[in-house]
């Protein structure tokens, strides 16, 4: 069976929600309001969540919505091929970042592709890796200096924040499944 093709863009408008966002109650709606456009839409080859326009947001908000999110990303319960923040300011890029690191996760801050929140081991490996494009797991670990089993934990944590996305290596199979690596598309310019 031939994979389903990935194309779609889909933006999520966080203001919808207000632009004071306070409390896990609204975190949980947002959350929820998110996962329901993601289980009806066609498969989703990269998901924009848009902070543009929101002025402030507390911690029990963040991670309510983005941490939760995360985790339910980590997990394969929600599925999108990449995902980024957009619209970040001082002041929420903080609450996100904080968030983000108390939970150890990571995000791409798809205005100025860095990532956010526990990032410390993968700058290096994202900035490594979008420079390599289309790449397997042994060519980033050889530009790294770093063992294959390395790069894979690396690029497992990349693939579950939705920085990068995995698909299944042609080839012969010899002992185990390979896969390609590469930035998501969105069927738009990235």
């Amino acid at each position: 069976m031939k994979p389903q093709k990935r194309e779609t863009l889909l933006s999520y408008p966080v203001k919808e929600h207000g632009t004071f966002l306070a409390t896990r109650a609204k975190g949980a709606e947002t959350r929820q309001a998110l996962e329901g456009q993601l289980v009806d839409a066609v498969p989703i080859a990269l998901l924009i969540i848009d902070f543009g326009g929101v002025e402030a947001m507390t911690n029990s908000f963040v991670d309510e919505f983005l941490g939760k999110f995360y985790l339910l990303l980590a997990a394969g319960d929600i599925h999108a091929d990449g995902v980024r923040l957009a619209g970040l300011d001082e002041e929420t890029r903080e609450g996100v970042t904080v968030c983000l690191e108390r939970r150890k996760q990571i995000a791409v801050d798809g205005d100025t592709y860095e990532l956010l929140g526990d990032a410390a081991l993968l700058t290096d490996t994202f900035a490594q890796a979008r420079q390599l494009g289309d790449f397997r797991a042994a060519q980033l670990a050889e530009a790294l200096g770093i063992s294959l089993p390395n790069a894979n934990n690396r690029l497992k944590k990349l693939v579950e924040a939705g920085a990068l996305h995995r698909e299944r290596a042609s080839g012969p199979d010899r002992g185990g499944k390979e896969y390609t690596y590469r930035q998501p598309r969105s069927g738009a310019r990235d």
